[in-house]
């Protein structure tokens, strides 16, 4: 059991919540003027009943605190707690998001008791602390936006498979970011879970920031008596809204509108826009190649890794034992198995090439290719281009 009140450097403290890491346990304590961590271990005369070891933390698990106690200190600068229930609220949140990460407090597992390592890196650590808190799943599958006569909509299908669709005039942003730009408000949004994410988000959206287009059974032979045409089309699989214009074919998942041409209405099939196509212009920009780098990505990125944009990058760098990993653990599409199919057999082709010529020494172009790595991915660092990429990355080059 926690005290509820503490006494501490002369002042009287209250206890609004804990953080639990993996070796490290801190109470959070508030006054009227001031909020801090105070490690379990040096809380002197109290008889704490946990059902927790308390044990003295390591260097990394203390800038990693310090770097949540400056977090909720610019919190609380800038109003974004009402009262202190909402403080003890996101606190809470805060311990249950580190304690649910498991990648997270085993990264900073490697570094305990490396504490030259950890003062080295402090810049690094700080870089990767704020990506990971703010980095959580959203599974944007099942959600796409599209326009009729210049209007913007978004469709999402709730947790029934029910398809709903949202007003999209009022925001200049995509989909996307509206999506991330909410998840990153609240800790509610920021499970493991990114289908959940996303629902929960959609939901929130449609209750309290944009107006729901309702979709009701439409008989189009009756709404359109003797002059529609769309032969494709089941008129009883399809939903809709006269007045937006606005129909839904359950069968294809086609999102439809009304077209006049010869005085004859038509249905014409209207395009949706997927996620990943949000971000016209940009690219995930990745490292030199490193075969152990890039077998550890492997090994650690079936969830977020970029598809399209790795292959892009490494393809014809990767072994036969990455290709194999990757079609043996990864969700691809025919066509990236396709490449990556035909890199093995390219990789035969080069081996009895090679064993035709003589070879430059391993050792030299392997020493040359990490030296390329950690500059690139240094540099990188500096410049700040590409910060999500190198979550993965960043514990293996500290360690390094």
């Amino acid at each position: 059991m926690l005290p509820s009140r503490v006494m501490y450097k002369g002042k009287i403290f209250e206890t609004i919540g804990l953080i639990k890491l993996n070796n490290g346990s801190f109470l959070i304590l508030k006054n009227d003027s001031e909020i801090l961590n105070l490690d379990l271990t040096k809380v002197d005369g109290l008889s704490l009943d946990l059902k927790f070891e308390v044990k003295e933390p390591t260097k990394v698990e203390i800038i990693f605190i310090d770097y949540i106690m400056a977090s909720l200190k610019n919190a609380i600068k800038n109003g974004k707690y009402k009262d202190k229930q909402e403080l003890i609220t996101d606190i809470n949140s805060i311990n249950r998001y580190i304690n649910t990460h498991g990648e997270l407090l085993a990264n900073i597992k490697e570094l305990d008791f490396k504490n030259n390592i950890v003062d080295k890196n402090i810049l690094q650590l700080l870089t990767y602390f704020d990506e990971v808190m703010n980095d959580t799943p959203l599974d944007l599958e099942n959600v796409t936006s599209f326009e009729i006569e210049g209007k913007g909509y978004i469709k999402f299908k709730d947790e029934n498979g029910k398809v709903r669709i949202l007003d999209d005039n009022a925001d200049n942003r995509n989909f996307k970011q509206q999506f991330q730009s909410r998840q990153n408000e609240s800790l509610e949004f920021q499970t493991d879970d990114g289908k959940k994410n996303t629902l929960e988000i959609a939901e929130d959206i449609a209750k309290f920031q944009k107006k729901e287009v309702a979709l009701e059974s439409t008989v189009l032979n009756n709404s359109f008596p003797n002059n529609w045409v769309n032969e494709s089309v089941d008129a009883n699989q399809v939903l809709g809204n006269e007045k937006e214009k606005i129909f839904y074919n359950n069968d294809d998942d086609q999102i439809l509108t009304i077209s006049k041409k010869d005085n004859q209405l038509s249905l014409k099939e209207v395009e949706q826009t997927k996620a990943e196509n949000t971000d016209e212009g940009s690219k995930i920009i990745y490292p030199s190649y490193d075969e152990v780098m890039v077998t550890k990505l492997l090994a650690k990125g079936k969830k977020t890794l970029n598809i399209d944009a790795f292959l892009n990058s490494y393809l014809s760098y990767l072994t036969d034992e990455q290709i194999d990993y990757m079609i043996s653990n990864y969700k691809l599409t025919d066509y990236q198995i396709t490449m990556l199919n035909e890199q093995k057999a390219a990789n035969i082709q080069k081996e009895d090439k090679s064993k035709k010529t003589l070879e430059k020494p391993k050792m030299l172009v392997l020493k040359k290719e990490k030296a390329a790595f950690i500059d690139t991915l240094l540099l990188s660092f500096i410049v700040g281009l590409v910060w999500g990429i190198y979550l993965t990355f960043l514990i293996f080059l500290i360690l390094s």
